[in-house]
């Protein structure tokens, strides 16, 4: 029968939802708004050291990962902890737990992920516990409830690359890491698509 503007007898169709109504989000959907809004905010950031790079020319890298379909973990590359606000997880880089900077590059002074069987970071001019995949798994190892083997981690990663923006690829130092959480602690990793109503793709390791 037609609605009748009474909630309860609203039209529903075959699939059980009702008529005129948008299907609901899936998670990748719902980590790709989060990314697009965290961006939105950094850019309209008051220091330009923050606003420019998380700009439209920016090519910055912004991230959220769910764990068991739980709330969004959210990050931004490059941005140093005086400057999160709160907006985003820290990872290494709290002020007790800053890298150690050499002349060569910059080490970590040890990882949280995996407890029973730490990773190992390399030296980079850029360090690599700066980049949001690190950040994520780093924050999640420390929180009350740190992930378990059999535990699932959804990526949905905006790397804006100039040869390939909104990349959902992790770089080859954060690829490491992801398949070390994955083969050591047990962790069934996904990553997201460029268009995020496609299923997400389970993370595939040497």
């Amino acid at each position: 029968m037609p609605g009748t503007g009474n909630p309860a007898t609203a039209t529903v169709d075959a699939g059980g939802m009702g008529v005129g109504q948008d299907p609901p989000k899936s998670d990748c959907e719902k980590l790709e708004d989060a990314n697009t809004e965290l961006r939105k905010d950094l850019a309209k950031d008051s220091a330009k050291s923050v606003s420019g790079p998380f700009g439209p020319q920016g090519t910055t890298t912004v991230a959220h990962g769910s764990l068991n379909a739980g709330p969004a973990t959210g990050c931004g590359s490059r941005l140093l902890p005086a400057r999160y606000n709160n907006r985003v997880v820290k990872g290494l880089w709290q002020d007790s737990k800053r890298p150690v900077i050499k002349k060569e590059g910059i080490a970590s002074q040890g990882s949280n992920v995996c407890p029973g069987s730490p990773f190992t970071y390399g030296d980079a001019a850029r360090p690599h516990q700066s980049h949001c995949e690190s950040k994520i798994l780093e924050s999640m190892f420390v929180s009350p409830s740190p992930p378990k083997p059999g535990d699932s981690l959804l990526l949905n990663i905006n790397w804006q690359s100039a040869a390939d923006p909104n990349s959902k690829k992790p770089c080859q130092a954060c690829k490491r890491l992801l398949c070390h959480a994955q083969s050591k602690c047990g962790l069934k990793i996904s990553t997201c698509q460029k268009n995020p109503k496609k299923a997400p793709k389970p993370l595939k390791c040497p």
